[in-house]
């Protein structure tokens, strides 16, 4: 870390000193795979379209794999809908995301409050009572329980910058993914306004230079996908 970003860090610790690195972490990814799953079961939705209105378009899954961003190790669309969807040995899949949101929820049940952590544990239960059906409409449960998890978190949650930190990374997680997926240049813009207003409750957590050079490279139309999602990478710093 150079010497310039060290000092900042240490003239801006309030926050730090409220909450351990750990519980930073857990909060900052908590947003991030709640809005995962949120995403991910939006743009399966997306996808089942195309495959149907290309009649039964049968690389529609490597298409969504490259646009993604992940590897494809799948034989078929009906191969990547289970797998992408209940494999929990697939690190990309979507109950692995869900499960990581469980594994920090748990963690942060006193911050978050029981009826917030509860929409997690419903979702969880639902996916795993669908998961012979392969479906993406089966699990509309799952999306109308991570949009309540957020209803509820702003309703509940009297920790101010707690609660900033968890939005930070759930409006990292729309501009990773609506980058990958092409979304129209001013919605990025939005997406980034959004997830600054939260970064900059807590700013001892995010690396500021690296955070005024994304919004530079956004803010050109010819903009460099693979470098804005590099810095997406890097900018959280605990």
């Amino acid at each position: 870390m150079n010497l310039k970003l060290l000092n900042f860090k240490l003239q801006n610790n309030k926050f730090m000193a409220t909450f351990s690195n750990a519980k930073v972490n857990n909060l900052f990814w908590l947003g991030r795979y709640v809005q995962r799953v949120y995403l991910i079961l939006h743009f399966m939705r997306k996808y089942r379209d195309e495959v149907i209105d290309r009649d039964d378009d049968k690389d529609a899954y490597k298409r969504f794999c490259i646009r993604a961003g992940i590897a494809n190790t799948y034989s078929s669309n009906e191969d990547f809908l289970h797998h992408y969807l209940y494999d929990s040995s697939n690190p990309v899949s979507l109950i692995t995301a869900l499960s990581n949101a469980d594994n920090n929820a748990t963690l942060l049940r006193e911050e978050i409050k029981s009826e917030s952590f509860a929409y997690i544990q419903m979702a969880i239960c639902h996916i795993e009572r669908t998961s012979q059906e392969a479906d993406v409409e089966a699990l509309q449960m799952v999306t109308d329980c991570m949009l309540a998890f957020w209803g509820s978190l702003d309703e509940r949650m009297n920790k101010g910058e707690a609660r900033s930190l968890i939005k930070a990374g759930k409006y990292l997680e729309n501009l990773d993914l609506f980058l990958r997926f092409d979304y129209p240049h001013d919605r990025l813009l939005y997406i980034l306004e959004n997830f600054e207003w939260h970064a900059e409750k807590e700013k001892a957590v995010f690396d500021q230079i690296l955070l005024f050079q994304l919004r530079k490279e956004l803010e050109r139309k010819d903009f460099n996908k693979t470098k804005l999602l590099e810095m997406i990478s890097k900018i959280f710093i605990v």
